[in-house]
């Protein structure tokens, strides 16, 4: 298995790996708590339901954003490894990224009346966002990869994640107020902004990183970009571990089928009200600080496949334990169970794609499970919505998702984990 090409530029550059290990977590944790004013489990399904959105239309608003950022990965790819340097290119395309959250706050804010228009714009600012980011996450994630180093990648993600939720738990007393004193567009206005203040923030402190050279740098064959496109299904079908790695993805969507769902139910089971969703949102974030924790000590020591086992258990408990529960209290709990889980897997997903890829084609490879993970995000949302729609039953999605995830675990199994084999 071929090491980091970089890992000789991280020894000789000690300072330079902290600055760069610290701006990343910053980057992250900023950009992720500012995303929580708008958290797309919780606020966007509610948010999407008061505007007069469908079921189909709800379900997807959890896997939107991500969805439109592995989409556009694929189709620049080829660019991006003749790159030799990726910060510019990162930091170009994560501020065009982040402008729609700014346009769209200040159209709520400025044009009253606009409910005609207000729930395709809602929608349209993540995919917007996404679309843009997704022209530059296959550099970010390259240029990551280089900075930090392989041991310390799962304390790096699990760093941002325990930020964000430090952020996400503010942000639940916020939104409750918020939407307390100013419902509705004036509301979702003062949040969109709120959002992008954050966001800024997180795209200064990648200038501050500091860009190391690759020991050495994969240099692709000339050639049109239609073969490139033709030569992807035999680049990956060469991997049979990331193959096995797409197959975990797609049965791995338990979660994303139950939150789209689970605001409404659990409001509507309690008969609270929409600003509650607030502290739904504190308790989802103080379990993302616990499973980050955990995630960070265990990815540290027993790489990320262990950490995706795991979580896969959890959500097996969490849909039965939604089905059973009907007191606010115990949606709460629901909620800091969620946000336990789902940090567990998007720590351990990163931890173990990265490491699966061998590094003179990993942006490519990245690309392509990327835009794998497109499709599995849409079946996910696209068959709890289904479900939704025909039975207008919370217990059946819940089911559902409950029976992927022990798929899942089957197909992990049979995956060994990487850092081990070296």
């Amino acid at each position: 298995m071929p090491t980091d090409s970089a890992a000789t530029h991280h020894q000789h550059h000690p300072q330079v790996v902290r600055r760069n290990f610290l701006c990343h977590c910053l980057e992250g944790g900023l950009y992720m708590g500012g995303l929580a004013f708008l958290q797309p489990e919780t606020v966007m399904p509610k948010m999407v339901e008061q505007l007069g959105g469908r079921s189909a239309i709800i379900a997807i608003m959890p896997a939107l954003l991500p969805a439109a950022f592995a989409a556009a990965g694929l189709f620049v790819s080829p660019v991006v490894e003749r790159l030799t340097r990726f910060k510019p290119w990162v930091m170009f395309f994560g501020l065009l990224q982040r402008l729609p959250y700014l346009i769209t706050g200040l159209l709520l804010w400025h044009v009253q009346d606009a409910r005609s228009w207000l729930l395709p714009l809602v929608v349209l600012t993540p995919l917007a966002s996404g679309l843009v980011g997704g022209v530059g996450v296959v550099a970010w994630m390259e240029m990551v990869t280089r900075m930090v180093p392989e041991r310390v990648r799962a304390a790096g993600w699990a760093a941002r994640y325990i930020m964000q939720a430090c952020i996400g738990m503010g942000a639940g007393a916020v939104i409750h107020q918020v939407l307390t004193h100013a419902p509705g567009q004036r509301g979702y206005a003062i949040l969109h902004l709120i959002a992008f203040g954050f966001l800024l923030l997180s795209w200064l402190s990648q200038a501050f990183m500091r860009e190391l050279p690759a020991a050495h740098h994969y240099h692709p064959p000339a050639g049109s970009y239609g073969a490139y496109l033709r030569g992807l299904p035999a680049l990956l079908r060469a991997q049979p571990l990331l193959l096995r790695m797409v197959a975990v993805r797609f049965t791995g969507m338990g979660y994303l089928m139950v939150v789209s769902f689970l605001t409404l139910h659990a409001l509507h089971t309690t008969g609270r009200p929409e600003a509650d969703e607030g502290h739904f949102v504190s308790f989802q974030n103080i379990g993302t600080i616990l499973g980050s924790m955990l995630a960070a000590w265990l990815g540290y020591h027993s790489g990320g496949k262990v950490l995706i086992i795991l979580s896969r258990i959890v959500c097996v408990v969490l849909c039965a334990w939604t089905c059973l529960t009907h007191s606010f209290s115990g949606f709460t709990a629901a909620y800091f169970v969620l946000g336990f889980g789902l940090f567990l897997d998007r720590v351990g997903d990163l931890t173990l794609t990265a490491e699966l890829c061998p590094p003179e084609r990993r942006s490519t490879l990245q690309a392509v499970l990327g835009f794998c993970n497109v499709w599995s995000l849409m079946l996910a949302t696209s068959l709890g919505g289904l479900i939704y729609s025909f039975s207008g039953s919370f217990y059946l999605v819940a089911s559902a998702a409950a029976l992927l995830s022990l798929v899942s675990i089957l197909i992990l199994k049979g995956l060994p984990e990487p850092r081990m084999r070296r």
